[in-house]
């Protein structure tokens, strides 16, 4: 689809005059031109902060001259190129016809035979551009456009030559996550393998309408690239068995092109050469809005059972999901019914150990939980799946705090060590700070919303530390043994509470560590949890009850209470004047639930409204939830609810609700 010029873009490249805006990538903005003697064309216009870097220019430059060789029927050829320009420009041929990520998202996926037809020509196509000693490294559906006449292959401004430099800014990756091979993920050297794996996965996705690594985070589509098999529901016979061998995960695995073309040269005739590419037939009931096709081109190797979607959670996850390296995931709806609101909608399981803290990624779409066992976990919200598990700590991870922009995850333990996690690599990035007390474990984290600073609960006392450098810029002493913190909406205020005297909650100056106040609640026992209202304008503390202050008068407001004896942890929840607890422990031997229920807190009412009741094996054994955490848009709340007793009775999950 061809947009019109905007006012920012050029009129005129090179010789050749802008007519309209064909797409955008990572590297540049792809224009629609005409040439001097009226040919349609496609240019590429490199982006100005990589045309600033000399070292693109030069690797651009020999990558446009190993370009130009590139022949045969399924390429798209190029024409010209100037990467001495101010900002470097390539030409290729303008190829008519919609891409097959349009084709298959306006038609439904393609037929099988039409697929391998398209496997073919993709085929075919590679083998030119490795012929030349060429890797494309991004071919994905978006690039591969379905002229009459065949498959064309596009976008050659990344084709890279293995063994040599990169041609990107160091710790960039280029490509889409969906289609990327495993080595490519990981910055490892390039080969045409890398290639064939991207064929495999535009051919999943030809065949079924959509990658067979997709997922709703991009963490959790590089875990499925480097960790897990393929998800080939849909794919039978000779096509599935192709498919399984391009995705292989060892390079050395994969077939070649040649090898690919050889397995496809049995089928090609099976197609029609008289069907234009740009129709190739869809699947049987594949369109969007029809029925799904009941008959397969080939017996499959195994039966196929799909599940009606209402009996998934939220819908869209795949019945082969389970696999044995990826930890349990349980569903309680049955198909046809509506969730009881009291009860979890799903468990997530896997670690071996108490899971004492969770945290909610800023978009929601990821849940991380860190556990005695040492791991870290994220895990999909919207699948339940788990993303990836970070093995570093070497004893109990106590804390856990994102990044505001979401980038990056923070955790803390009883190793004394306070971790970084890159969230857009899966990578871990350092250790962020190091402690040698001998009590100096990191129990509590939390940071400002302007993601400026990060405040570490270390051992009797509470650390300002500026992320970007690492620097502890504010030491706030006073609660003891530091339980909870705080950052308040508005940045200003830093709440503490501490395992030493009575319930107290500390206030301090969040930009100097000045001690401001020190508010004194009732009850026996210290406060475990300390929070702020969304609004900013009360502190609330949890353990004996949840006890609220309005921060302008400094006067308590609120002490609620439920049948638990203790609540160590709460949360609020967002957009709404309601507070989740939990604690306590199920008295043993005793048909006290207790310690498996949170309740809400409706602040308005001054009472709980609504019980949620954890799911657990009927045991003997004493039941307690540790820790709580809301969704930012407020309609999901995660617990971690425990057993205790020996390996074989104990128990360990993380449990969701959804809240109307």
């Amino acid at each position: 689809m061809v947009e019109p010029v905007g006012p920012g873009d050029p009129r005129r490249i090179g010789h050749y005059q802008v007519e309209g805006r064909l797409g955008a990538g990572g590297m540049g903005q792809v224009y629609l031109a005409t040439s001097p003697g009226g040919r349609k064309v496609a240019v590429k216009l490199i982006r100005p902060e990589l045309a600033a870097i000399p070292q693109f220019r030069a690797r651009f430059a020999r990558e446009v001259d190993a370009a130009r060789q590139v022949g045969g029927f399924h390429t798209a050829q190029v024409v010209d190129a100037d990467p001495e320009a101010a900002a470097p420009w390539l030409v290729t041929a303008y190829i008519p016809g919609p891409t097959l990520q349009q084709v298959v998202s306006q038609r439904g996926p393609l037929a099988p035979d039409a697929v391998l037809r398209l496997g073919a020509g993709l085929a075919e196509g590679l083998a030119a551009i490795h012929g030349c000693g060429l890797v494309h490294r991004d071919l994905k559906p978006g690039n591969v456009i379905l002229a009459e006449d065949g498959p064309r292959i596009i976008d050659f401004g990344i084709a890279h030559a293995p063994g040599a430099d990169a041609m990107t800014r160091t710790g960039s990756v280029i490509g889409t996550y969906a289609y990327m091979s495993p080595e490519q993920i990981r910055s490892a050297p390039v080969s045409p393998a890398s290639d064939v794996f991207a064929l495999g996965a535009v051919l999943a996705f030809a065949a079924t309408g959509h990658s067979p690594f997709d997922a709703t985070t991009v963490p959790a589509i590089v875990h499925r690239v480097t960790s897990e098999p393929p998800r080939l529901d849909g794919l039978f016979g000779r096509l599935r068995d192709l498919v399984t061998a391009c995705l292989a995960k060892d390079p050395a695995g994969r077939p070649s092109t040649a090898d690919v073309l050889t397995r496809l040269s049995v089928t090609g005739a099976d197609v029609a050469s008289g069907i234009p590419f740009n129709d190739l037939p869809t699947a049987p009931g594949s369109e969007p809005g029809a029925a799904p096709s009941t008959a397969p081109s080939a017996a499959p190797a195994a039966p196929v059972r799909t599940l009606p979607r209402r009996t998934l959670l939220f819908g869209g996850m795949a019945v082969a999901a389970t696999t044995a390296a990826v930890p349990a995931y349980f569903l309680w709806r049955e198909a046809g019914t509506d969730p009881d609101p009291g009860k979890p909608v799903a468990r997530l399981g896997g670690h071996t150990g108490e899971v004492g803290c969770l945290a909610f990624a800023p978009d929601g779409t990821t849940l991380a939980s860190g556990s005695n066992d040492g791991t870290v976990r994220l895990w999909d919200v919207a699948t339940g799946r788990t993303i990836t598990t970070y093995r570093g700590h070497t004893d109990n991870v106590m804390s856990l705090a994102y990044s505001p922009d979401g980038q990056t995850l923070y955790s803390g333990g009883f190793d004394k060590t306070l971790r970084r996690w890159d969230l857009r690599t899966g990578k871990p990035m350092s250790v962020a700070a190091s402690y040698g007390g001998e009590q100096d474990y990191v129990s509590c984290l939390a940071f400002s919303p302007d993601g400026e600073t990060l405040a570490v609960g270390v051992a009797g006392r509470f650390e300002l530390m500026a992320p970007s450098t690492g620097r502890t810029f504010a030491t706030l002493n006073g609660p003891g043994g530091v339980n909870g913190v705080a950052v308040s909406p508005d940045g200003k205020l830093v709440a503490g509470v501490g395992s030493e005297g009575r319930a107290k909650i500390w206030l301090w100056a969040a930009d100097t560590g000045r001690h401001l106040k020190t508010l004194t609640g009732e009850g026996k026992g210290h406060f475990n949890a300390v929070l702020f209202s969304p609004d900013g304008k009360s502190v609330t503390g949890a353990g004996p009850g949840i006890q609220v202050w309005d921060l302008a008068t400094e006067r308590r407001t609120a002490t609620l209470t439920d049948t638990h004896p203790y609540v160590p942890t709460a949360a609020y929840r967002p957009g709404g004047a309601m507070i989740a607890g939990a604690g306590g422990v199920r008295e043993p031997n005793t048909q006290d639930d207790t310690g498996k229920t949170v309740s809400l807190w409706d602040l308005a009412a001054g009472r709980v409204t609504t019980i949620l009741t954890g799911a657990m094996r009927e045991s003997p054994m004493d039941t307690y939830i540790t820790v709580v955490a809301f969704s930012p848009d407020g309609k999901t709340l995660a617990a971690s609810l425990n057993q205790v007793g020996s390996p074989e009775e104990a128990g360990h999950s993380i449990q969701l609700w959804k809240l109307p």
